[in-house]
């Protein structure tokens, strides 16, 4: 009876195998598929705060060494989540944590700049390549827990525990299985019983070691992906690849020893049997324990392994962006001077978008209507500034610059958190504007409705003398406003620039393209008009708006 039993848990037990070797098998060709389909297209993945918070990890650990970083406020006005979203073809966790951190952090060293455009070029140029590091990467894939940065740290400070109880358990659980063939049931009720206490105590050891243990299959998995690089002998990343190869060098022994933690073939038979044998033998905890202290002292080269892997897979990215904007990207062209040249330069979310020429090599101040198109042209010319430092690709048919710190001061707004108002909140972010005018490295700053938080004449007043201050420092500054008289008062050191519309049939068509000199239409009350307000409110504001543009005095009468 026993036996019979015990051949039905068997061939149960082979079916379950079998199927789960079959699915994840099928599912690896479904994600084969989506990796080819997907290069040159749009992302559609989605990303929760979470993730993002997630993802900007190795960017908070990388910044506190660096120069210059893309702050929050900038990052926010100009929707640069969005950017990163529509760049991110990446598929594991080491390549969207190397993204997001490029992106961050420009580049002020055009020949590090061309380095890694030569790597890029060659991805677009090499599709068949960049597809089978792609499947490489998706192997590796991504992490829902432990940033990939924060396992590099965590690697780094290991300390292994005495294995004595894992030892015990074990030796209990081989003498409850000998104990079937000399007593049956209570060998039976022996193994049911340390089955139970096995995979409890296995799970229970796990969560108290869950980072660190998820840290050491990052790196076996980090190891394994290295490994499958270097076996493709790609040539045009050389440099690369040597690096993966001195690592792993120095890192002998440790992938074997780190083997019955995971495999790294997903899918395969012998993971899966191994995940069971590490449920019931404690196999990966033991095998932790172990390798721990001779982790710890190999971090260099486990961070330079997640460096090459990060670089590699981010090219892939931006290589895959080219082909998304096939025909319609560049790359740039610096020059030591202040200066903005573009022909053909869109914004790169607007899946319809209209294109501008634009050349300027002073501070640039831009009037028009509601909805006319500043706040995307300024979005735009700040979009492609960073992408040129960072990806080395811009949405332009040209597009030629000076490297700068790109910062911006848009979409603010009230922060309850520290009980700042909406003004508060502008000024400061000024504030840090003009300090960073003040340095060495030339500046590229956004400006949206200048002071728009207080009223018209201490808004002019103070946005005058703001603008003015900004013209004379280090600084190329692209302004947007409402206030028609910072045109006059700011001609000596503004270029003026608008953008206008057309009102046809009570509707009211834009055209999106800049325009020389300052904007002579307004469209505020007759859009009022054109959803909907009533006449008597329409007509009433449009005769008090002409009355203070003849007279100068506000009036209900």
């Amino acid at each position: 009876m026993l036996k019979y039993i015990a051949g039905i848990f068997i061939i149960a037990f082979l079916i379950f195998l079998v199927n789960t070797i079959r699915y994840k098998k099928s599912e690896e060709k479904k994600k084969n598929k989506r990796i080819a389909k997907a290069w040159g297209k749009r992302p559609k993945k989605n990303y929760s705060e979470k993730d993002l918070l997630r993802i900007k990890s190795f960017f908070e650990y990388s910044k506190e060494n660096s120069d210059f970083v893309i702050d929050d406020i900038t990052w926010n006005d100009l929707d640069l989540d969005g950017i990163y979203r529509l760049i991110n073809n990446t598929n594991s966790s080491i390549g969207e944590e190397y993204l997001y951190k490029i992106l961050r952090i420009p580049e002020f060293d055009e020949d590090v700049l061309k380095d890694r455009d030569k790597i890029i070029d060659a991805f677009y140029e090499n599709k068949d390549d960049s597809f089978e590091l792609q499947k490489i990467f998706k192997q590796m894939g991504r992490t829902k827990s432990v940033p990939y940065a924060k396992a590099v740290k965590i690697l780094n400070e290991l300390k292994g525990k005495s294995n004595i109880v894992h030892y015990i358990l074990n030796v209990l659980f081989i003498a409850s299985l000998v104990m079937i063939f000399i007593r049956p049931i209570v060998g039976l009720v022996s193994l049911i019983v340390m089955l139970i206490v096995n995979i409890s105590t296995y799970f229970s050891e796990k969560g108290n070691s869950l980072e660190e243990l998820i840290s050491i299959k990052y790196l076996v998995d980090m190891m394994k992906c290295s490994k499958k690089i270097l076996k493709k002998d790609i040539g045009f990343i050389a440099d690369y690849n040597l690096i993966l190869k001195n690592a792993l060098t120095n890192l002998k022994g440790v992938d074997f020893m780190l083997f019955l933690i995971s495999s790294g073939n997903e899918g395969s038979v012998g993971e899966v049997i191994l995940e069971y044998l590490r449920m019931l033998f404690h196999v990966d905890i033991i095998r932790f324990n172990q390798v721990a202290k001779k982790i710890s002292g190999n971090y260099d080269d486990i961070r330079k392994i997640y460096d090459a892997l990060g670089n590699i897979e981010a090219d892939i990215a931006i290589a895959s962006f080219r082909e998304m904007n096939k025909d319609e990207f560049c790359k740039p062209e610096f020059s030591d001077n202040a200066r903005i040249e573009c022909m053909e330069v869109f914004h790169p979310l607007i899946e319809k978008p209209v294109k501008n020429d634009f050349k300027e090599n002073k501070c640039v101040l831009i009037t028009g209507s509601n909805a006319s198109g500043k706040s995307t042209f300024l979005r735009t010319i700040a979009i492609n500034a960073i992408f040129a430092q960072t990806i080395y690709t811009c949405t332009a048919k040209s597009f030629k610059t000076c490297m700068y710190k790109t910062v911006s001061s848009m979409s603010l707004s009230d922060n309850l958190n520290s009980n700042d108002s909406y003004y508060m909140v502008e000024i400061k972010a000024i504030k840090r504007i003009l300090d960073m005018s003040a340095g060495k490295i030339k500046t590229l700053t956004f400006v949206d409705e200048v002071l728009r938080g207080t009223n018209t004449i201490e808004r002019i007043a103070a946005s005058s003398y703001v603008l003015e201050n900004l013209s004379k420092k280090n600084c190329m500054c692209f302004a947007a406003t409402h206030d028609i008289e910072l045109t006059e008062i700011l001609k000596n050191s503004f270029s003026n620039y608008h953008f206008n519309e057309q009102v046809k049939d009570d509707d009211v068509f834009f055209s999106y393209k800049i325009n020389d000199g300052k904007a002579t239409t307004k469209n505020a009350i007759k859009l009022l008009s054109i959803i909907g307000f009533d006449k008597e409110i329409v007509d009433n504001a449009s005769d008090m708006a002409k009355r203070f543009e003849n007279d100068g005095i506000w009036d209900l009468t």
